[in-house]
């Protein structure tokens, strides 16, 4: 201990020492232990005083009365509270994630306790009660709106979406379904849209429509030469002034005018464009012939625009007007590696190229005779022979072919002029990968006019080195597979891509281009149309498959595409087909040979087929039942409707048929009785009806209700069946036939017996012979009640209990009339016009007895109303 105290003390001077030396000339503060023990005893008593209770309670009691708060009195209410801690059961369903309890809340509880008794603690559990209802209603009705206002952006996302993939339909490739789409769209239309609506329909649609009527009638009248869709299409478009949509429509007119066709029968003769060399030649030809008819309008453009500059003189013809372009200055290209001119300085092989590349072989000729170059007049002269004797492009001889080749790659490949290279190219053929004539070829134009002249059809038999050699399905592939959309299209003109397609005869493809661009939509759609129409158009095998293009299949080209013509017609007239359903109709027409399907309809084979499917969905989405089928007359015959004029009666009875089984099947019966009724199908008529009227027979009629409307129709068509003699020769069964009658018969007993008519009433229902009128007959009406169909024996509770009803007042009405000098208004209907009151009550009484023990008889489970009835029958009767 000793040790420790003289290490304080030892501390403390170092300490003392050391502020001694930090505070130099500050005094010091000297205080004995007596004046240290002094001080900490004040400091203690204040530390006490402050920590007092009485001092708490003093500053607390200040502190609540500034918030008006008694804090005596709530101190000795707390103390005088003995509460138990209560366990409450947990919510059914939590309110919120977050609810939390404040430290006020258990303050507001004691406050609400301060006073209790039995009727304050009910009307708090009340309103507790009613408050957790009303919160937890306010949380349920908010998840509602939550819940449908998420729906709601749900199908309103659906809706833009399916109007994007309508926008975009084109640039679905072939592994993208559309059938999700067609279905979600279709469910989203209107029930019911005017035909008279303004069109949806743009300028240029409206055009195109009305060429797609005008040749559908001339189809329809079987119109001698078949006229060429293409070909409108194309001097339609002529009037919009539209210089690339010329162009475009012009090379579909030029690709498709082949003067004969390989058809495969196989294939539902469409053109065989895959694998007929006659076909492909035909494609070629025509490519080619485009290209130089282009190409010399262009340069006789320009020379026209610079005829000082072109010195034309007086000639006419290819070599005065290709000499003209080449004095142009625009034309200093052709003669920047010219070595060997002619007359005036022209450039030799440039001239040649150019007249070659304007299609004027005989010019090319001239030239070479001109110059001296005899060999080349032969190879021209020969290429012009051969020509001549067929319809399509001129080539040499196979050994002239493969000798030019021999020569080209041993000499000529080495000279400095790249136009003389490329006329020897041309004469032979050759498409190697040279790069020597890469400077002549400096336009997607020039490149493919140089190599589909140099495409074969049988490279086996052409070349010795096939490398050397290019098919044409070989140069299709190249085009759309290794160069591709993005090559063509990148930083460049749209066309040019579009053009290469059209030209290399990749129709499909260049459709799916066109379909990418809302405004080309049209222009693909009615393309596909006219390629279709001229048997051009690689349709999809498989039609019922939900995609748009497909690619071909394993053995045939790469860059093959199939496209699904039905599903594009539907994508296209969807836009309008519920505005104007007369312009659907005529784009639905071409779909008429694709079958869909062979359907059974009862004994009736039935082939359906894309335009019959289509206009029944059409039909069913407008419910324009009488614009398109028409309706019946008075006299029972079908006024046409819009289909009429693209159909036989039978094949419209069908398309009928097939739409009133659909409605049916939704549900609307009283349209689909209609329908059926349009196309002569009696038997379901009469089902249908039986079915309806069965529903509604006992029911008060009503002006413009759903009973009145029935009836009006089922009393049209009893009255006109009746007197119809075609429904004759149906073989309708006849148990239906007396199932729709009684129905009908029954309508009208109800209406008597609602309008509380008891006399005609009961006469009504003594007519009908259903219900026993003397005992003797009961077992009779019980067999036949056994024999009436499910239609007849549901009303039977009604009808059994509107006798009785008819019977008791008619009863009561005369048993209060006098015993004798007057007689009952319809006695007659009873036992004849001077009957004795007694003979007609006994007759009521009889028939009452015979409705007893009918309905004792009868295996039918009837109402309490009826056996109540019963009991007033047989105090009547006693």
């Amino acid at each position: 201990m000793s040790t420790d105290f003289n290490d304080l003390l030892r501390d403390a001077e170092q300490m003392t020492a050391q502020i001694d030396k930090e505070n130099v000339g500050v005094p010091r503060l000297e205080r004995t232990l007596s004046q240290l023990f002094e001080v900490n005893k004040k400091k203690l008593a204040k530390s006490a005083n402050v920590l007092s209770s009485d001092s708490n309670e003093i500053n607390a009691s200040i502190l609540l009365a500034c918030k008006g708060i008694d804090a005596p009195k709530l101190t000795q209410t707390i103390e005088n509270l003995n509460i138990q801690p209560v366990v409450q059961p947990a919510a059914k369903t939590p309110l919120t994630t977050t609810d939390t309890f404040s430290p006020f809340d258990k303050f507001a509880s004691i406050e609400q306790l301060r006073d209790i008794d039995l009727p304050s603690f009910l009307k708090t559990e009340k309103e507790s009660v009613l408050m957790s209802i009303i919160e937890e209603t306010r949380h349920k009705t908010n998840q509602e709106i939550e819940d449908s206002f998420l729906a709601s952006n749900e199908l309103e996302w659906e809706k833009q979406k399916q109007k994007i993939m309508t926008e975009l339909l084109g640039s679905f490739n072939s592994d993208i379904s559309v059938s999700s789409t067609t279905t979600s769209t279709l469910n989203l239309r209107q029930a019911s849209v005017n035909p008279q609506a303004r069109t949806v329909m743009s300028d240029i649609e409206m055009e195109f429509a009305k060429h797609i009527y005008l040749y559908n009638q001339k189809i329809l009248t079987n119109e001698q030469p078949k006229p060429d869709l293409v070909q409108n299409f194309n001097l339609l478009i002529k009037k919009l002034n539209d210089k690339n949509l010329e162009d475009l429509w012009e090379m579909i007119n030029t690709m498709t005018k082949i003067p004969s066709m390989n058809f495969d029968e196989t294939k539902a003769n469409y053109l065989d464009r895959n694998n007929s060399i006659q076909t492909q030649t035909h494609f070629v030809h025509q490519a080619i012939t485009h290209l130089e008819h282009s190409f010399k309008e262009l340069i006789q453009t320009t020379v026209n625009a610079n005829l000082k500059q072109a010195k034309l003189g007086g000639g006419l013809g290819t070599l005065r007007l290709v000499s003209g372009y080449l004095r142009l200055s625009s034309s200093e290209k052709y003669h920047q590696f010219s070595e060997e001119t002619f007359d005036d300085k022209q450039p030799l092989w440039p001239t040649i190229y150019l007249c070659l590349r304007c299609g004027d072989i005989e010019a090319a000729r001239q030239i070479a005779l001109t110059t001296k170059k005899d060999d080349i007049a032969n190879y021209l002269d020969e290429i012009i022979k051969d020509k001549a004797s067929k319809t399509t492009r001129g080539h040499l001889n196979q050994m002239t072919e493969n000798k030019l080749k021999i020569e080209y790659k041993s000499r000529i490949k080495r000279v400095n002029d790249a136009y003389k290279r490329a006329v020897y190219c041309y004469l032979s053929r050759y498409s190697g990968d040279d790069e020597s004539i890469n400077e002549v070829l400096d336009n997607v134009d020039d490149f493919l006019w140089f190599k589909l002249n140099s495409v074969v059809f049988n490279k086996d038999l052409q070349s010795a080195n096939p490398s050397d050699s290019l098919t044409f399905q070989e140069f299709q592939t190249k085009m759309s597979i290794e160069y591709g959309e993005k090559y063509f299209t990148r930083n460049r003109n749209p066309f040019t891509y579009l053009q290469v397609l059209l030209l290399t005869a990749q129709f499909e493809l260049a459709i799916e281009f066109l379909l990418k661009y809302e405004t080309m939509i049209v222009h693909g759609v009615h393309m596909a149309l006219g390629l279709f129409e001229k048997n051009m158009l690689n349709v999809i095998k498989n039609p019922i498959s939900s995609q748009l293009f497909v690619c071909g299949e394993s053995n045939e080209p790469k860059c093959l595409r199939r496209i699904n013509l039905p599903i594009l017609i539907r994508m296209y007239t969807r836009k309008f087909e519920c505005t104007d359903p007369r312009e659907a109709l005529e784009y639905y027409y071409f779909l008429r040979n694709l079958k869909v399907s062979t359907q059974l309809s009862g004994d009736v084979k039935r082939i359906s087929n894309y335009f019959a499917q289509y206009i029944s969905e059409l039909a069913l989405e407008t419910r324009e039942f009488e614009l398109l089928f028409g309706r019946l007359e008075k006299n029972a015959i079908r006024r046409p409707g819009v289909v009429d004029k693209f159909t036989s009666d039978e094949e419209a009875n069908s398309i009928i048929t097939l739409v009133a089984e659909e409605i049916e099947n939704k549900g609307l019966i009283e349209e689909a009785v209609k329908l059926y009724d349009l196309c002569k199908q009696h038997q379901r008529v009469l089902e249908l009806c039986n079915k309806l009227t069965s529903l509604v027979v006992t029911e008060i009629n009503v002006p413009n209700s759903n009973r009145d409307r029935l009836k009006n129709m089922v009393m049209g068509i009893a009255m006109r069946y009746k007197t119809e003699t075609a429904m004759t020769s149906k073989a309708i069964p006849k148990s239906i036939i007396t199932t729709f009658y009684l129905l009908v018969d029954l309508m009208t007993f109800f209406d008597l017996y609602h309008a509380e008519n008891w006399e005609t009433s009961y006469e009504t229902l003594s007519k009908l012979n259903v219900l026993p009128p003397t005992s003797a007959n009961v077992d009779s009406k019980v067999k036949e009640f056994v024999a009436y169909s499910e239609e007849i024996k549901r009303n039977f509770p009604d009808l059994i209990l509107a006798a009785m009803t008819i019977i008791s007042n008619l009863y009561s009405k005369i048993n209060t009339l006098p015993s004798r000098g007057s007689s009952f208004q319809t006695s007659g209907l009873l036992l004849g016009a001077n009957s004795e009151k007694k003979m007609m009550l006994d007759q009521l009484k009889e028939n009452a007895r015979a409705l007893i023990k009918f309905v004792g008889c009868i295996p039918y489970r009837l109402s309490g109303d009826i056996n109540a009835r019963l009991l007033q029958l047989e105090v009547m009767m006693n």
